[in-house]
């Protein structure tokens, strides 16, 4: 069952997060606009990560925006995480790159924090 195990869907405040492993194929493309087809509900935004892809295969990007308009999806709710979605979307495609950060994120601000970067009191 390959199938559930490289495609992961989840609803979380009212979006539709899409997880893919493994390498992007025309196939997966199909299997993903058929998920968020039966998945999606009408409202929100559609996430799709693709900080697992390992490989985009020749013809998946054609494969997937055919499918994108074809399934009648909103295209101007989809959104792809990560630097593949470039690869992955048209040219009108969003796509999100989250900043790295550096260690710990409260940069020794918060009450709690035991990093080095804590000044003493």
């Amino acid at each position: 069952m390959e199938f559930k195990q490289q495609i992961r869907i989840d609803q979380r405040n009212g979006n539709l997060h899409i997880e893919v492993d493994g390498t992007f194929s025309p196939d997966t493309a199909a299997k993903l606009a058929t998920l968020i087809t039966r998945s999606y509900e009408g409202t929100g935004n559609i996430f799709i990560h693709t900080k697992r892809i390992t490989e985009v295969a020749m013809g998946s990007k054609f494969a997937l925006n055919s499918l994108i308009e074809i399934c009648d999806l909103p295209s101007e709710n989809i959104y792809f995480i990560g630097e593949k979605g470039f690869l992955l979307g048209d040219n009108a495609a969003k796509v999100i790159i989250r900043k790295k950060t550096k260690g710990h994120r409260c940069s020794g601000k918060c009450n709690t924090c035991k990093c080095s970067t804590k000044e003493a009191a």
